[in-house]
């Protein structure tokens, strides 16, 4: 599947904030018991205080996801993989993945997320993809594939 990234721009923030609305409203609402539109804005800005490593996804000129991977010295770190959900289930998240591991691998370290309890969705993407729990945290698994 073919995509490609660019650096997120200041002005797409609101943006950003939709697209994390509609990737977690669900998942959030399943874990906590419901969404709460003041405090996930308030958390979501608070992020995006200092500059993140966000990259749009595009394919051909749609905006259709967003990936903030930081390559750390002992791990790449992906902090957040969103894909619009009507390009979702499509090979988009897999292609990209395997991008994410496959550079990981040619600097000889493991590639790390998190992901909610009750992502289970994602949990078995990852799961399908070789990522290893390594950890469960109080409201998420640590998941690591070298």
């Amino acid at each position: 599947m073919n995509y490609s990234l660019r650096k997120a721009q200041p002005d797409e923030i609101e943006w950003l904030y939709e697209l994390n609305r509609k990737s977690f409203v669900e998942v959030v609402v399943r874990q906590f018991g419901r969404w709460d539109e003041a405090f996930q804005r308030q958390m979501f800005f608070s992020k995006w205080e200092k500059p993140r490593p966000a990259q749009i996804i595009e394919k051909g000129s749609d905006r259709v996801g967003v990936v903030i991977l930081e390559q750390l010295e002992d791990c790449d770190w992906l902090h957040e993989i969103q894909i619009c959900p009507n390009y979702q289930g499509q090979g988009l998240g897999t292609t990209l993945l395997r991008d994410l591991l496959a550079d990981a691998r040619t600097r000889g370290v493991p590639l790390r997320l998190k992901v909610l309890h009750a992502n289970q969705d994602a949990k078995r993407l990852y799961a399908r993809m070789g990522f290893q729990e390594i950890e469960r945290l109080a409201n998420h698994f640590l998941m690591e594939i070298s």
